[in-house]
């Protein structure tokens, strides 16, 4: 349906700037709405980007879409303290399901709870679960998911600079 509409859902071509229709949507934005993104710059604090979570490597057990939107509340370097439920930097809060295992960086932690951590070189901390990789094995043979709060650069497929339309019909 959307193909034949000429709707383009994969990441930009780099070094422009991409008409894009959503979806998924948050943070003001609902799906079929036609967005500006820059497939170039650089995310800063509070930036509302796109990502796809296959490349991400937060796909593990993953049904539906794989491209998301998030807000980037950390950048490389940043510490960022973990508590039950929580987690903090810049201002900003993120919740996060405590007792869990988490993925960070390449760094794996049964439960990141009462840690701090920095946010990894290349990658950009998010202010919700970004979803889950699977790294390892259980003792049964199956998967298991860490969870992961930070996008990688490469998953980043772009910047939503405005809403330029809607698509009524998507």
């Amino acid at each position: 349906y959307a193909m034949e509409r000429g709707l383009n859902f994969y990441a930009p071509t780099p070094g422009q700037f991409k008409q894009i229709t959503l979806i998924t949507g948050g943070y003001g934005y609902e799906v079929g709405d036609i967005v500006l993104v820059n497939t170039l710059q650089e995310p800063k604090l509070g930036d509302i980007v796109q990502y796809d979570w296959r490349l991400n490597n937060s796909d593990c057990m993953a049904m539906g879409p794989g491209f998301y939107l998030t807000k980037v509340i950390g950048i490389p370097g940043d510490k960022v303290k973990f508590e039950a439920g929580s987690y903090f930097t810049n201002g900003f809060t993120g919740s996060l399901p405590a007792g869990k295992p988490t993925i960070w960086g390449n760094s794996k932690y049964a439960d990141g709870t009462n840690m701090t951590l920095i946010v990894p070189e290349g990658e950009y901390l998010a202010d919700k679960w970004v979803g889950q990789e699977c790294s390892g094995t259980d003792q049964n043979g199956s998967s298991i998911p860490y969870n992961r709060f930070t996008l990688k650069s490469a998953a980043i497929t772009g910047v939503i600079l405005e809403k330029i339309g809607h698509d009524q019909e998507f």
